[in-house]
């Protein structure tokens, strides 16, 4: 059996042959390449897949790149300069009704970017040239990079097809964190209609996505679900679960299984987990940092897809053997749940060790059955 089939019955709901190890090291590994300090053996390797593979893992991958965004009639003027950590780039569309502007910052030595100033600021300042954005926002499915990715991948695993934000992940994004829910506590209809607008924006490619006989799984692979931000009792109902669950039963219509990129506090979200028809998490985190829980994932429906298990406590705050002496409690614990695919949770931090990463991978193999 390949590692595609195994890990298209776990997609199915079906037993897998052995526990999938999807391990994600695609920012760990940009790092070091860039700075030079791969170890020896992953000198050579110019991308992830080439690590994972080095490591046996099974491939579970999002296409980032098979969805792409374009605006119609307008352009962005980016502008780069070096700041004090890293380069800064400064985004400006200007509209009949103004002019939006965001700027994010690299910090180099991390090899991380971070907004520093958001699209929308002032919402009765920002309303008309936002919305004018919005609809002029288009999204496309590139069929293309989708298969070349695929081709890359082979039987070693399986290509989620990527979905961009949800409709409050989009806000957290043009917003900030803070400044929509604010926004959302000050306008809750005029969020709603926002959100509107920008689903109407996005659904012509999930149709398209959804009748693409190539794609058995799809993700929103960017939303970095967290229960502060995504609050149950009315935000997380009206501005996420309605939308959610429109695209699971869409892309259930056609055969497919719906996840969500979601690394941060999920346990009081379990309700609108259901709720929403999802099929399963990705990217998990379990205590101490996230508080997703062995109990809660036999709680949830049968087939629902708990993917994580190797969090930042893991991967550089234990040793070698607290390492060993959690994974032998953790693991056994979740023999009876067929829907588990031990994976990051959500990144590995660039401060791992390499024999650390050998090392989970290695216990997961001996724990899950799969084969060297």
């Amino acid at each position: 059996m390949t590692k595609r089939e195994n890990l298209l019955r776990v997609v199915r709901g079906e037993k897998p042959v052995w526990v999938p190890c999807a391990l994600n090291v695609g920012q760990w590994h940009l790092h070091h390449k860039k700075f030079g300090t791969l170890p020896p053996e992953l000198a050579h390797m110019q991308t992830q897949t080439e690590v994972m593979r080095h490591l046996g893992c099974d491939l579970f991958t999002r296409n980032q790149a098979g969805v792409l965004d374009r605006l119609e009639g307008a352009a962005w003027q980016t502008r780069t300069e070096t700041g004090p950590l890293g380069p800064c780039t400064t985004d400006t569309l200007r509209t009949p009704h103004g002019t939006l502007t965001r700027r994010t910052e690299e910090q180099t030595q991390y090899t991380s970017t971070y907004a520093v100033e958001d699209l929308v600021k002032d919402w009765e300042q920002d309303r008309r040239a936002y919305r004018w954005f919005l609809e002029r926002l288009t999204y496309t499915w590139d069929r293309n990079i989708y298969e070349q990715t695929r081709r890359l991948i082979g039987d070693d695993g399986v290509v989620m097809g990527s979905l961009p934000h949800t409709p409050l992940k989009r806000l957290h994004i043009d917003f900030g964190l803070d400044g929509a829910c604010l926004f959302i506590m000050d306008y809750p209809d005029e969020a709603q209609e926002i959100c509107d607008l920008y689903w109407s924006r996005l659904w012509p490619v999930f149709r398209e996505m959804a009748e693409d006989p190539r794609i058995e799984v799809v993700c929103f692979g960017a939303d970095n679900v967290d229960a502060p931000f995504y609050p149950p009792g009315g935000i997380v109902e009206r501005y996420w679960v309605r939308y959610i669950r429109e695209a699971t039963d869409l892309f259930h219509a056609h055969g497919k299984r719906v996840l969500v990129h979601a690394c941060g506090k999920l346990h009081r979200l379990m309700p609108a987990f259901i709720a929403a028809g999802l099929d399963g998490l990705d990217g998990m985190a379990h205590p101490p940092f996230g508080d997703w829980t062995v109990e809660d994932a036999y709680a949830m429906p049968k087939g629902f897809i708990y993917d994580g298990g190797f969090s930042a406590r893991e991967q550089v705050l234990m040793t070698d053997d607290e390492v060993r002496r959690f994974y032998d409690d953790f693991l056994p614990r979740l023999r009876g749940l067929d829907s588990f695919v031990f994976a990051a949770a959500c990144q590995t931090a660039i401060t791992t060790r390499w024999e650390r990463i050998k090392l989970v991978a290695e216990i997961c193999r001996e724990y899950g059955g799969r084969p060297r």
